[in-house]
């Protein structure tokens, strides 16, 4: 600890270079956090939603098919279910947004049993069971748009040929990590409006997707076998799944995206290896005359060893500390996922990832003050005293 006073000194010596390398450092870990941070969230949130015992029914061909609504209440009687909810994509547009946010046409009498982790007060969800014009939507959506209960929603039609105007009856809430921009509007308000017109009738009747909630955790595997082999002959055959394995499917649909992710992290912990020992470089470089006198007073090689690689972990670890843990703390309190038209339904850097990346850059702190730090040790006095003379 004596030495530290010492190491800050040298830190300071020539302020540009060492604010540029902490600057280069924190600006690189700052947008690798944002990158990393998309699928470790979402193996986060993935893994979270084992403990509410969920399961995704689909049709076996995905989401280009359909099932009969008749399924929700053939499933709900299966031993082992506590309820079953229909989840029809409605993709209606609001105003003049281009991209909608999620809208859901769901059963209002089970869909907050099954969605557990989200809150309503009961009156609002009593007013959401009895009037069938009527729409539940997130704390986020409705602080975002303005909205508030009384207030009616217009959604014009785009994947079902009809125009909704559903009438706010409830606003929901929830842990920070679900999705609080939804609007779930009830399934039947939505196969109404379609049976008006005999040209969209065949639309009616349909189930897109079916959520499932299970009494047990051991049961879903059990569950999905179960109901995917009841309708493995019918003219709608299914593809069960939990949630967990639900949401890691649309991972799958953007390929090698998170090997791509891993390509660059790689390509940027080198170009601050470069950086950071060019500046190391430098800095011992124009202190070669003051090592030799260190050594000539009694300082050894460890010493000296130890105070470069000191000086280098620490001008590191300082961009590390403002690009990752910055990082973390500029997303907690700034939410960038209303910007994202509904792609991001939340964001935010998990600890696992704010950490790893101050352990980068103490790592880049390291290495790239390890060489200069080994030549500084191994410099003879006589060498080092040859600029003085």
């Amino acid at each position: 600890m004596k030495y530290l006073t010492y190491i800050f000194r040298n830190a300071r010596r020539n302020p540009v270079r060492s604010l540029l390398t902490i600057a280069s450092t924190g600006i690189c870990l700052f947008l690798m956090m944002i990158l990393v941070s998309f699928f470790a969230m979402s193996d986060e949130v993935n893994s979270g939603v084992r403990i509410y015992n969920r399961i995704a029914m689909l049709n076996a061909n995905g989401f280009a098919g359909y099932m009969p609504i008749s399924y929700v209440q053939e499933v709900s009687q299966l031993e082992g279910v506590v309820a079953a909810t229909p989840f029809n994509w409605v993709g209606g547009k609001y105003q003049e947004e281009v991209f909608p946010f999620a809208q859901f046409a769901v059963d209002p009498e089970t869909v907050f049993t099954i969605m557990s982790e989200l809150t309503i007060p009961k009156d609002q969800l009593r007013a959401f069971q009895e009037y069938k014009d009527g729409c539940v939507i997130g704390r986020k959506l409705a602080e975002e748009k303005r909205l508030h209960v009384g207030d009616t929603v217009p959604l014009k039609g785009d994947v079902y040929p009809v125009d909704l105007n559903p009438v706010i009856r409830g606003i929901y809430d929830g842990p920070a990590d679900r999705d609080l921009r939804m609007c779930f509007v009830r399934w039947d308000y939505l196969d109404d409006t379609l049976k008006q017109s005999s040209a969209r009738a065949r639309l009616t009747g349909r189930a897109g997707m079916i959520f499932i909630k299970c009494q047990r955790g051991d049961l879903m595997p059990v569950l999905c076998k179960k109901i995917d082999d009841l309708y493995r002959n019918s003219d709608y055959p299914t593809r069960t799944q939990t949630e967990e394995a639900f949401g890691k499917m649309f991972e799958e649909m953007m390929g090698d995206l998170r090997g791509m992710i891993r390509a660059i992290g790689l390509a940027v912990v080198f170009s601050l290896l470069c950086v950071a020992g060019n500046a190391m470089a430098m800095a011992m470089r124009e202190r070669t005359s003051e090592v030799a006198v260190l050594k000539a007073i009694g300082f050894n090689k460890a010493r000296v060893l130890f105070l470069v690689l000191t000086e280098s972990v620490l001008v590191a670890g300082l961009g590390g500390v403002l690009g990752s843990l910055g990082c973390k703390g500029l997303f907690e309190v700034v939410d960038i996922s209303k910007y994202t038209a509904g792609f991001l339904p939340f964001f935010y850097i998990p600890w696992s990832v704010a950490l790893q990346g101050l352990a980068v850059s103490l790592f880049v702190g390291f290495a790239s003050g390890f060489v200069p730090a080994i030549r500084a040790a191994n410099l003879s006095v006589v060498d080092g005293l040859r600029r003085v003379i």
